[in-house]
């Protein structure tokens, strides 16, 4: 008996079946294609960023001191003990006006900055290499320079005042109240203003001249071709530079450690600070997690917030 010769339906069917199995296949290696170049960063992005984060959040919600073999459930204790402690909330806004006066300083003074050094026709690199070297040194050895400079006997802040008659001008700049956190926040604009400086000549490279050109010939000023094609063109770069200053202002810790160490009675403490102290010198290591967490959240809500801010703008 012949065997029965399947119908032109049946043929077409067993082609797209094939078809379909070789796609899949495709797919597949694809996809493992892509997960053996992925893969490795990310198992070291889950072993030394997620789960630590997921630990964190763990351990907030315990009573541990750090050494104890048992820890404590406690629940949102912890998050209720931080909403209201003083120290903790002073140190917050510490952190909201570190961020401030960050902005005002860095934002637009760098974009100043980076096109004075852009018009410079001879000396260029030499200038460009002077005011990025900062960003190659230590926090801590920045940290420890500037506090020499604002030292009160033997600072040449004070020096120099006292020699042009202003003594009465002279502060303890970090051992005071009102000047320990604006003496700390010129310090880390300092560090980073070559940084930012750089990411801003790297943005005023992209602009096409010819749009300056064009002004020229309309007749418009220094002024308004800085407020109405500069500033425009490099949204995007200073969109960066914007977020880069928020997060260094709420992450800010070795130059607060090395110079003040929070002091003098906390006017100079921040969120990091005060939670290391509460970690490792207050042994409350869960309510210093619970912190971390708190500031962790704002972070990247901020993050979050402005990015979706400048997607809307753009």
């Amino acid at each position: 008996m012949n065997a029965v010769n399947p119908s032109p339906l049946e043929s077409v069917l067993e082609v797209k079946g094939t078809y379909s199995i070789e796609r899949w296949k495709q797919k597949v290696k694809r996809w493992i294609v892509i997960l053996s170049f992925l893969s490795p960063a990310l198992i070291l992005y889950g072993i030394f960023m997620l789960y630590p984060m997921f630990n964190a959040i763990v351990l907030s919600f315990f009573d541990w001191n750090g050494s104890a073999l048992t820890m404590n459930f406690i629940g949102m204790d912890n998050y209720v003990q931080l909403a209201s402690d003083t120290v903790f909330l002073a140190s917050l806004g510490h952190n909201v006006l570190w961020v401030v006066l960050s902005l005002l300083l860095v934002v637009v003074p760098t974009l100043v900055l980076a096109i004075m050094i852009g018009r410079v026709k001879r000396g260029k690199l030499f200038f460009r290499a002077g005011f990025y070297l900062p960003s190659v040194l230590s926090l801590a050895v920045v940290g420890v320079l500037w506090a020499k400079i604002f030292d009160p006997v033997m600072g040449p802040i004070n020096v120099f005042l006292e020699k042009i008659g202003w003594s009465s001008l002279a502060h303890n700049w970090l051992g005071e109240a009102w000047t320990v956190l604006p003496a700390l926040v010129i310090t880390g604009t300092w560090a980073f203003y070559g940084f930012y400086m750089v990411l801003y000549l790297a943005g005023l490279q992209n602009i096409d001249y010819t749009v300056y050109e064009a002004a020229d010939i309309d007749g418009a000023g220094p002024i308004r071709k800085f407020w109405s094609i500069t500033i425009p063109s490099l949204r995007n770069t200073m969109n960066v530079v914007i977020s880069m200053v928020v997060v260094h202002a709420f992450k800010g810790f070795a130059l607060i450690w090395v110079m003040t160490q929070g002091g003098p009675f906390y006017k100079s403490e921040v969120v990091s600070t005060y939670v290391y102290k509460s970690a490792f010198s207050m042994n409350k290591v869960s309510y210093a997690t619970a912190g971390g967490v708190v500031l962790g959240v704002i972070v990247v809500a901020l993050t979050l917030f402005f990015n979706y801010w400048r997607e809307r703008k753009e």
